[in-house]
Order: structure tokens, then sequence, then C-alpha cells
């Protein structure tokens, strides 16, 4: 849709517009900047138009009114994943007092039925990168799943992470782009950060690289700057901020590169077991006292396996598909 087709934004206005043209506004209202601009400037204008000019509201008995919050309020009960869909609603609600908008979005475009999602999921020994529609670059690390909507909201970017990814975000500061992982959401309007989610992990770390960002969990917001990373402790609910002197080396794995820092040989395997897709047997549990700092793009487990035993007594036998851990 061009800018110069006002007449199709009028006649969906006036419900004289076909289904098809229908779609096309929502869809440009939703995913370009300049559709975004547009609405903004509507609401803007609608807005100023009811405060001053009283008169104009009459034409939304208070009936339609009330239908239309309790058609809106019902649909929040039927799926949970709507909340996209009904910040969409409330952003138009202006138009929609002015000029029924809604119920003929709703009976052309099915808008408040609910919306769409699709699921990526990366299994343990590969890695992808992907790209949403509003040019935001996603890697994503092996055993992670990724759920996003086929059509972002008007308001917000929101997409549910559980393992491990890394985004390049189009910048877009009217629309900010929101990651909600495990109870927790990073929010941010264009930037690049690495955001690390396992469910079987006991920590959700965040490291930002670029721009600014915000972390939230259990109504409390910490603010990020550019270096820094923050672990939040999911048994705890304790939030550790730090500053690195190295943010990059949490996002060396895009390069398929193995990064440790003291970390103990228990977390070494869940990494392992993810990148290379083997199971790890401990035969002697002492062995989980060691930590291991190593930095590595090793090809192959065997060589990678062959580095840690450089640097603690215990050894590692590969059999297949599984590694035994002793002493």
């Amino acid at each position: 849709m061009q800018s110069s087709d006002k007449n199709i934004i009028n006649r969906v206005i006036a419900e004289s517009a076909s289904k098809e043209e229908a779609v096309e506004v929502v869809d440009w209202f939703s995913s370009t900047v300049e559709g975004q601009q547009c609405l903004s400037d509507m609401l803007d204008r609608d807005a100023y138009l009811m405060e001053n000019e009283p008169d104009l509201g009459k034409s939304f008995t208070p009936l339609q009114s009330d239908l239309l919050y309790k058609r809106i309020d019902r649909n929040i009960y039927q799926n949970r994943f709507r909340k996209n869909l009904l910040k969409v609603v409330a952003v138009l609600l202006p138009i929609l007092l002015l000029s029924g908008l809604g119920f003929y979005l709703n009976r052309q475009t099915d808008l408040f039925s609910g919306t769409t999602y699709s699921e990526v999921y990366v299994p343990k020994g590969e890695d992808a990168r992907i790209f949403f529609q509003d040019g935001t670059e996603v890697f994503l690390n092996a055993d992670t799943k990724i759920r996003y909507p086929n059509r972002f909201g008007l308001r917000k970017r929101e997409i549910y992470l559980e393992g491990e990814a890394y985004f390049n975000v189009a910048s877009n500061r009217s629309r900010p782009f929101v990651v909600h992982a495990q109870h927790t959401e990073t929010e941010v309007v264009g930037t690049s950060f690495n955001v690390r989610a396992y469910g079987n992990s006991n920590t959700i770390e965040v490291v930002l690289d670029e721009g600014r960002t915000a972390f939230h969990v259990h109504q409390n917001s910490y603010p990020m700057l550019p270096g820094q990373k923050i672990e939040y402790d999911k048994s705890t609910g304790r939030i550790t901020l730090r500053n690195l002197i190295n943010p990059s080396n949490a996002s060396l794995w895009k390069k398929n590169v193995l990064h440790f820092y003291d970390t103990p040989l228990a977390e070494v395997i869940k990494e392992l077991e993810r990148r290379f897709d083997v199971q790890f047997h401990v035969q002697d549990a002492a062995a989980l006292n060691y930590s291991y700092t190593l930095t590595t793009k090793q090809p192959g487990i065997e060589n990678v396996l062959k580095e840690l035993q450089k640097i603690s007594p215990v050894k590692f036998v590969v059999e297949g598909d599984t590694v035994t851990v002793s002493i």
C-alpha cells in the first residue's frame, strides 16, 4: 500500500471498502513505519477532536461502547496469546469510538478473533539465523525455541524465547521490541544484545552490546547500558548487574566458539550436550568440584574434551554419543 492511497483508508473507516482493502490497511498500519506514523497522526487528531469537539462523540452510543468493551473483555479470556492483538485494539480505540472501525475490521479481517503464531525450534547440535518482518536479525543457539506472531502488534514487537538468542533489533522508537523469557521481559527499541534463558538453568542472563535496554521482572525494572550484564536467579529472585570487560564473549557461540570463565563442570556439561548433541554420564561426583576457563573453536567434542583434560585431572571417554566422566 502506498501513502497516497488515502482513499482506501477513508473507505475502510466509512465501511465501504472491500475485504482485501481492509486487510491491506491493517497490514500497512502494523508492518510499516509510514503506516504507524499515519495511524499515530489519526489517533492524535481524533483524541484532539474528542476533547475539544464533544459533539462528535455522540455518534457512538453508550450501548455500542459497552458492547465493544464486553467483546474485548470476553476475548481476553479465550486465548492467552492474544495480548498483542488486544493492544492493537487499544491503540485503535479512539478511531473505533468515532467510526465503528473495530466492528468493521472484525468482520473483514478477524481483528478480535486472535492472531497466529509461528514457532522455530533449533535442536541440539545445530544453530540458526532468522529475520523478522521489521528487519530484526536473530541468531538462535542450539536447543532453543522462539515463538513469534506472524505480524507484530502496532505498539510492540513481542516474541517468546526459551534457550539462547542474540538479537540485532531494527530501530523503531514507537514500537519497542520485547523478549519474554520465563516471567521476565527484556525491552529495547533498537539495539544488540544476548539473552540466555534455558529451562534447565538456574539463571537468566542478558548482556547488552549496543544501545539501551530495560530488564523487567516481578514488576521491577532494571535499566542497562552497553557492556553490562544482568543475571536473574530464578530460585532466589536475586538480580545482579555488573560491568563486563569483554561483553562480546557472551555471544561468541554465534561464531562456533566455546567460552567458559570459571565455569563449574556441571554447566560445562550442559553446554557441551547442547552444542554436540551428546549425553554425559558422571561416574565420580567429585569431578563436579572443578571449574574451567577456556576459549576454543575446536570442531569436535573429542578435541574440546582433550583441552578440558589439560586443565584438571578429570577424564572424559567418548563412546558413540555418550561421554563418561571420571577422575
